[in-house]
């Protein structure tokens, strides 16, 4: 046998040994894996606490884009409460700044000038941190059928309004379901002084209008499939309806809450090019959804996803908390403000893992206490239980 073949036969030899080795390591290596993943606290089920897990109320929501020559007019968003009848309309500046930077401003009637409503939706739900299932843009004969139903509408106007045959406004003033719709799709003269910005509270003093009008409802408006299951929480899942139609029957099955939501208006060296938008209040914006709407409302920082409880009366202070907390990097995503008052906050915190990042937050609140959780909310991290001790120094 030559050198260069006994070194191949040599080689071959080892090969098979440590084929065999390792073919005999596997049933142990697999045992020894098996026993890690098994003992391993890491990737086990969160819920392992066996505590109840409670989840927020289906609250379907809506965008409702009133349109003119092409022009967005005006923008609406609608929630039903989690029963399926009912619930809340909250009216959006057209010219809300989508942009998030000086030199990048751009209204929500920007982008749909340049894709439509497929590209008003997303931006839509970006500015207001939530989830739409559904959008819809209607015309002036569209909104005035959508709006038959109700009226007269008692309005309150804050400046003039072109109608094109008449002018109406400022003050009180009267309209059917025909001049309802014809409010809704005017379209300011270029170069009106204040632009889109006078027409944020007549849009919104319109559907507090149509709010009055529905009153406590018409349950006979609500189809029978309205509520169609239960949660593990025991909330009602109402189904979403099938088209922005529906959407409104059901709304006017039930009461009905109506309001806009602030902005100011961004000049200067905050909006270089001069362009007619306006700047949300996010934390009032988040206030709004996380209580009508939690479990639509998104998180968009890197921390903990948090739910604040108050007791009434101390609206001002908690949306206060709010910018304090997204400041920070916690994403609010749901709020009550029914709570029996207490004195001292305390927290919930399921998970000890997110004990250590809830308590950096001591900077906000001074004290405060841990309390053992008695259920787990889908989507939480963190309950804060705000006490009157805070809340009434909050501004201080």
């Amino acid at each position: 046998m030559t050198a260069l073949a006994a070194r191949r036969r040599r080689i071959t030899i080892a090969m098979l040994v440590v084929t065999l080795v390792v073919l005999g390591a596997i049933p142990v290596l697999g045992f020894v894996g098996a026993r890690a993943l098994l003992d391993s606290t890491g990737g086990r089920d969160a819920t392992d606490d066996n505590l109840p897990v409670q989840t927020f109320p289906s609250t379907p929501t809506a965008l409702y884009a009133t349109v003119a020559d092409g022009r967005l007019t005006s923008t609406t968003v609608f929630v039903l409460d989690g029963a399926g009848v009912g619930g809340s309309v909250v009216s959006v500046p057209v010219n809300a700044d989508v942009g998030f930077a000086d030199d990048a401003r751009q209204s929500l009637q920007e982008v749909y000038a340049e894709g439509g409503l497929e590209a008003l939706r997303p931006a839509v739900e970006s500015v207001l941190r939530i989830t739409l299932n559904l959008a819809a843009e209607a015309d002036e004969p569209a909104v005035a059928a959508l709006l038959s139903s109700f009226g007269p509408l008692s309005v309150t106007l804050t400046g003039q309004v072109d109608l094109g045959e008449e002018t109406i406004g400022p003050g009180a003033v009267e309209l059917d379901a025909a001049g309802a719709a014809a409010l809704l799709t005017a379209v300011p003269a270029d170069g009106a002084e204040g632009g889109e910005i006078s027409r944020t509270g007549d849009v919104a003093a319109l559907w507090s209008a149509v709010a009055a009008a529905i009153g406590e409802g018409d349950p006979q408006r609500a189809p029978a499939t309205t509520t169609a299951a239960t949660s593990a929480g025991g909330f009602a899942v109402a189904a979403v309806p099938a088209g922005i139609e529906q959407f409104v029957d059901q709304l006017a099955a039930g009461p009905v809450r109506a309001r806009g939501l602030p902005a100011r208006a961004l000049a200067g060296s905050e909006n270089p090019d001069d362009l007619d938008v306006v700047e949300l209040d996010g934390a009032e914006a988040l206030f709004v959804f996380a209580s009508v709407a939690p479990g639509s409302v998104s998180g968009t920082a890197d921390g903990l996803y948090i739910r604040l409880e108050a007791p009434a009366g101390y609206d001002a202070a908690v949306k206060r908390t709010i910018e304090r907390l997204l400041f920070v990097g916690g994403n609010i995503v749901s709020v009550d403000t029914t709570v029996e008052p207490r004195s001292g906050t305390v927290m919930s915190v399921p998970d000890e893992i997110n004990r250590d990042d809830a308590a950096r937050t001591n900077e906000i609140f001074g004290d405060f206490e841990f309390v053992e959780p008695t259920t787990r909310i889908d989507g939480v991290d963190l309950t804060i239980t705000l006490g009157t001790d805070y809340l009434e120094g909050v501004d201080a």
